[in-house]
């Protein structure tokens, strides 16, 4: 496929697609698939063969696993310019270990396993690009099960809170959740209600204040001891 001027400009700006050649470049957009999905839309299913990696334009997806009770429990909220499943490509499994929605209306470029392999073996900076995208993979979930494993709810709910504020691109103190209250509490292993109680009690203690999905941090350091 033909590769849009701003879309080559954004893949660039990845690191695993910084290091690839224009021919190279062009080689991995050949079998490549732009997809433009819904909310709600699944780009696969856990079990499924593990054929393909993606690259997210615009929009989320979440990455999810359905507990034995049929509860959905959310590992991840991939975001804009964000690539997920590339782990894949190394694992011994056939298949993926997850699943992986749509939370809202989402623009994704699907990328052949098979054909990023292939470069890999020409292109010594695109295999430590690779690894090192998955050492970073690696650490944000071996923090994420200390904090599920020895922190509890309201531990969780707070530090959460604080690394999204962290993500605020001018330092503010102003952040969107970036998906829906019963997915964050998915995501941090609580109950939607126990996650609405602790932040009712953030509310009604003046340290944050919420608007919907806004989220405004009135007191920081009291915020960091709210544990």
């Amino acid at each position: 496929m033909v590769l849009h001027r701003v879309h080559n400009q954004i893949l660039r700006s990845h690191h695993l697609f910084e290091p690839l050649s224009d021919d190279q470049l062009d080689e991995l957009m050949s079998t490549s698939q732009l997809l433009n999905l819904d909310k709600g839309d699944n780009l696969f299913l856990q079990g499924e063969p593990a054929h393909a990696f993606y690259f997210v334009i615009s929009g989320a997806v979440k990455i999810y696993r359905l507990t034995p009770d049929g509860q959905e429990k959310v590992f991840e909220v991939i975001g804009n310019r964000q690539t997920f499943a590339e782990a894949m490509m190394l694992m011994d499994t056939p298949n993926y270990v997850a699943s992986a929605q749509t939370v809202g209306p989402t623009q994704v470029y699907r990328f052949s396993n098979a054909t990023y392999m292939h470069l890999l073996e020409s292109n010594n900076r695109l295999s430590f690009a690779l690894l090192g995208k998955l050492c970073v993979r690696l650490h944000q979930r071996l923090n994420e099960i200390e904090t599920l494993s020895l922190k509890n709810a309201t531990h969780r709910v707070v530090r959460y809170l604080i690394t999204q504020q962290s993500r605020v691109a001018d330092g503010g103190n102003r952040f969107e959740l970036p998906m829906a209250k019963q997915l964050v509490a998915g995501h941090l292993s609580i109950q939607p209600e126990t996650f609405s109680r602790i932040m009712r009690r953030l509310v009604d203690e003046h340290i944050i204040d919420q608007d919907g999905r806004i989220i405004t941090v009135l007191d920081r350091p009291r915020l960091e001891q709210f544990e």
